[in-house]
């Protein structure tokens, strides 16, 4: 990797700057405690360190001066610290005389005729406790902010990612704000589009108007007069709808220029916003050369580490997750890649190792990260019996696997192909961790390996973590986000194009034969599919494998924001998060890695059943009483995700008023609730004859023994508590009960 070393010097300068002039604030306000008689032997030892850590950092980006003038200031505190010397007044003014020495060559100050070198002298004389004159110098000046010194110098402020991320969270709010508006201005346009059949209408019936105008005469006076007020009524009808259509062109362009306006602060604000949180790649490679080094040393082993398009910008919090992964990846690379000097050698290598790591930006808003080796690839022959000697696999399964399937072993975990487990890997956990983590980025991971060729692992992310673009999808009158960089594919084909291969319904598309399922029979939605003429489909690739998706209505593609479920919904199977459409429509959004899991667990599923099943058995009806509407919305999203009908109510009155007056299947309800509580609904429900039966899942924050043992007493049939319940139970305990 070719370094610019007058870059560099330039990025270690900036960030010394910054970092000196907030070590030099702390100096000042602790030699001004100081002053007032308040020198501790922790305000000591915190001076002391301040200036060994300002000494170290002039030392690293050259600033000779102030590196020789703090190691004497260092000696001076140094022997006070360990109790040497006394603390006198005049010990304080020359670490007074010290500070604004120190601030003077920092900010590039005259020095009023002080030589560094001669007081940094004085100040050895001190710490040897020899009697020193004080110079005469002016006095102190207080210490410039470091906010203040940052924007002098670097025009840059230091800003906590958390409070950048909290930024980002609104700028997020003002995203879907955009989305609304855009929504409100389309509707308003088809307001004001629908007086135009009117407008036509009154053309055409104008000459009838005049007509019958000029005839009022010949009418007799009671039909005249009659006629006559129908005439005015009319004519001012048509006058007042010429007034709505006028308001309502009004209406729609300033709709209009008030959602481009607000589009183009949106998309200003949360590019900015975006640029705060993005790093070069550059920080996501820092002192990983030294650890390939010093790894390769210890395994006896010759590494070249090449590094490229380190400039790409990425999101701060991408980085920071990669961080492991490129590390787990780096030294499997060191460990199991690559070979020893003298095996290379004997197979005609050169004795060093090549390892490449390369970012790549493959669109606008997605980017690979690709660490390549040319070791000795990985062996199948070793995962497969791996596989075989830990139970995953019977050999029936192994001798079934492809290619591509026997190397994507490596991510299960336990599995090593490692014959020794070392304090660098082979226990085989590191790629099952590098996959979740690329998984749970909203990424894929995809594998090459040649015997004696080496090894290529591509991972395909988001450059940014909050926003992506997904496919929106309609599958059993149920709306899904699925992300985007998972979707390689949208066809449509005609039915015929679905054949049925060894029990299997399947698509032949570009050389291959992939295997086809519907998403309501992946999501378990319980609705039978009727194949229709032309069959809409997705085509998914998810862990280097291809498989194709049958959905209802495809509609269309958007940016997305990300909302996670929560702590009590942490980890949910299929879903990856939620997001809110401009329509305010709570929409889930699906998750890859989930869903090909799924798919795999069902059978050939609606597509055998054809339109014979088309009648089949109604999905089972709930009902959820919840007063917050974040809580409320998200179970429902989950419920109906679960192959639910869901109704939902505002709290326990109206819960009551939807079970008198409907029959469901399943009660879903908080505790604490307006106008009635969880408690009384449920003894409400035991005490009605038509009711007493209905199975109650009480979901709560009311955690007490007492406040169970009241859910059991009311008559609950099922009490979880929202602070611990993972979202598996609560489906387990409906799939019980009814």
């Amino acid at each position: 990797m070719s370094l610019d070393r007058k870059a560099l010097q330039q990025r270690l300068l900036e960030s010394f700057r910054i970092e000196a002039g907030e070590r030099l604030g702390v100096l000042a306000d602790t030699l001004a405690d100081w002053r007032q008689g308040a020198a501790s032997e922790d305000s000591v030892e915190s001076l002391f360190r301040e200036v060994h850590s300002l000494k170290g950092a002039a030392r690293a980006v050259g600033l000779a001066p102030i590196e020789r003038l703090c190691h004497a200031w260092e000696s001076l505190l140094g022997a006070v610290r360990s109790g040497l010397l006394e603390l006198s007044a005049e010990r304080v003014e020359l670490c007074r005389q010290a500070l604004r020495l120190v601030q003077q060559l920092h900010q590039g100050q005259a020095l009023d005729g002080a030589d560094p070198e001669q007081f940094g002298e004085l100040l050895a004389s001190a710490a040897r406790g020899e009697a020193v004159e004080l110079p005469k110098t002016a006095q102190v000046a207080p210490a410039t902010p470091a906010a203040v010194i940052k924007l002098a110098e670097s025009g840059t402020v230091r800003v906590s990612a958390q409070r950048l991320d909290r930024l980002l969270f609104h700028g997020e709010s003002l995203l879907q704000h955009k989305l609304e508006a855009q929504v409100y201005a389309r509707r308003l346009r088809d307001h004001a589009a629908s007086f135009d059949p009117q407008r036509g209408k009154r053309l055409l019936g104008a000459g009838s108007l005049k007509q019958l105008n000029a005839t009022l005469e010949e009418l007799p006076l009671a039909s005249r007069d009659a006629l006559k007020g129908l005439l005015d009524y009319l004519h001012w009808s048509q006058a007042q709808l010429d007034s709505l259509h006028f308001e309502a062109v009004h209406l729609e362009k300033a709709g209009r220029h008030l959602a481009q306006g607000l589009a183009q602060l949106c998309e200003a604000h949360t590019s900015e916003l975006r640029a705060a949180l993005l790093l070069a790649g550059s920080h996501l490679v820092e002192g990983l050369p030294a650890m390939v080094q010093d790894l390769a040393s210890q395994a006896g082993k010759r590494v070249e580490l090449q590094i490229r398009g380190i400039d790409l910008q990425v999101d701060k919090r991408i980085l920071d997750e990669l961080r492991t992964v490129l590390t787990h990846l780096l030294r499997n690379a060191v460990d199991h890649g690559l070979e020893t000097p003298q095996q290379r050698e004997a197979c005609g290598k050169p004795a060093v190792g090549l390892i490449q790591v390369e970012l790549l930006q493959e669109s606008a808003d997605r980017f690979e990260l690709r660490v390549q080796d040319d070791g000795g690839g990985i062996s199948v022959a070793a995962l497969k019996a791996k596989a075989l000697a830990s139970g995953a696999l019977d050999e029936e399964q192994v001798a079934a696997l492809g290619a591509a399937e026997s190397l994507r072993l490596i991510f299960r975990s336990g599995l090593s192909t490692s014959a020794l487990i070392t304090d660098l890997s082979g226990r085989g956990l590191g790629m099952a961790i590098v996959q979740e983590v690329v998984e749970r980025l909203g990424g894929r991971i995809e594998l090459e390996s040649e015997p004696g060729r080496g090894t290529c692992f591509h991972l395909h992310l988001p450059l940014s973590l909050s926003t992506f673009r997904a496919v929106i999808v309609r599958n059993a009158e149920r709306t899904f986000a699925v992300p985007a960089l998972a979707v390689e594919r949208c066809l449509r084909q005609p039915s015929s194009a679905v054949k049925s291969l060894e029990g299997r319904p399947s698509l032949a598309f570009e050389g291959q034969v992939l295997p086809v399922w519907s998403l309501a029979d992946v999501l378990g939605l319980g609705q039978p599919l009727v194949l229709a003429d032309d069959l809409i489909l997705l085509l998914l690739k998810i862990r280097g494998e291809r498989f194709v998706l049958r959905v209802d209505e495809l509609l269309g593609d958007q940016e997305i924001t990300v909302k996670n479920l929560g702590r009590q919904l942490l980890r949910v199977r299929n879903l990856l998060g939620a997001t809110q459409l401009g329509d305010g429509q709570l929409v889930p959004i699906l998750h890859p890695g989930d869903l090909y899991r799924s798919a795999l667990a069902v059978g050939a599923g609606s597509f055998e059943r054809g339109e014979a099943a088309a009648v089949g058995a109604k999905p089972l009806r709930l009902l959820i009483a919840e007063d917050s509407f974040t809580s409320r919305g998200l179970l429902k999203a989950i419920l109906e995700g679960a192959g639910y009908q869901v109704t939902t109510a505002n709290d326990g009155l109206e819960a009551w008023n939807a079970l008198k007056q409907g029959a469901f299947d399943l009660l879903v309800s908080d505790v604490e609730m307006p106008r009635m509580d969880g408690f009384t609904l449920t003894s409400r429900i035991r005490a009605d004859r038509d009711l007493a039966d209905l199975p109650v899942v009480l979901v709560t924050a009311l955690h007490s023994a007492e406040d169970r043992a009241r859910g059991l007493e009311v008559g609950a049939s099922a009490y979880l508590v929202k602070s611990g319940f993972e979202q598996d139970s609560l489906l387990d305990a409906i799939d019980r009960l009814i």
